[in-house]
């Protein structure tokens, strides 16, 4: 697994589902921000990284309730600019609101569209997906090469159908799974088949975001390939 998690639960968890990884310029790239997550994130040596960046994947509480918090973090204790990256222009928009309603003044941090982090190598592209019925068109995956790998991390998905379109050279799939509830989101029985057919192919799986992870991991304990994230 080449992603590091700060937390891997569901919207009611204690620790919710984020990730991040570091580059070879001293570059942080953490993908979601809830308060679980900036918790954890201040406590590490935050100081040792060049540049520190959030990708959003959507705005639920459980994604960003931490984001407002984090730039005022980064800005008055580490004297630096957290760069927040939006997966589209709507998106955009929202996370600027978010930021003034918390009280963040516009020069405390960067707010970037994520077609101008094009250049980055790190960065393999932004994949929409279908979530939540009050954010159409505001959800959003990632395609990242991350400590030598290229890999997908869906944010929060009710379908594969986007992610698998742009599979080539991808090892990992980090994916939103539910073990108990479908309709906004992967249900695990139903996508198995299909997560199998992706070992077989050489990519591991990585079930993250899950309503009941023992309840995941006996429905895979006999796929190697497939693991859930703690």
């Amino acid at each position: 697994m080449v992603l590091n998690f700060l937390g891997s639960g569901s919207g009611f968890a204690d620790n919710h589902t984020s990730a991040y990884f570091t580059t070879n310029d001293k570059e942080l790239v953490i993908i979601d921000c809830p308060v679980s997550a900036f918790q954890k994130l201040k406590r590490m040596k935050l100081g040792d990284y060049e540049q520190i960046y959030v990708f959003v994947t959507h705005t639920h509480g459980d994604h960003v309730g931490g984001l407002g918090l984090f730039a005022q973090y980064v800005f008055f204790v580490l004297k630096k600019k957290l760069t927040i990256v939006a997966p589209s222009s709507d998106v955009f928009e929202d996370i600027l609101t978010i930021m003034k309603i918390e009280g963040n003044d516009s020069e405390w941090y960067n707010l970037e569209h994520v077609l101008n982090l094009a250049e980055k190598p790190w960065l393999k592209g932004c994949i929409p997906t279908v979530h939540s019925p009050q954010l159409e068109r505001k959800c959003f995956g990632y395609k990242f090469f991350a400590n030598g790998e290229t890999i997908i991390y869906t944010g929060d998905t009710a379908t594969l159908k986007h992610f698998l379109e742009r599979m080539e050279d991808v090892k990992e799939l980090y994916v939103d799974t539910s073990v108990y509830y479908g309709m906004i989101h992967l249900k695990l029985e139903d996508a198995l088949p299909k997560f199998l057919e992706l070992n077989q192919s050489g990519v591991e799986v990585f079930l993250m975001h899950l309503d009941d992870a023992n309840a995941a991991e006996k429905m895979v304990a006999n796929y190697p390939k497939i693991n859930v994230v703690r």
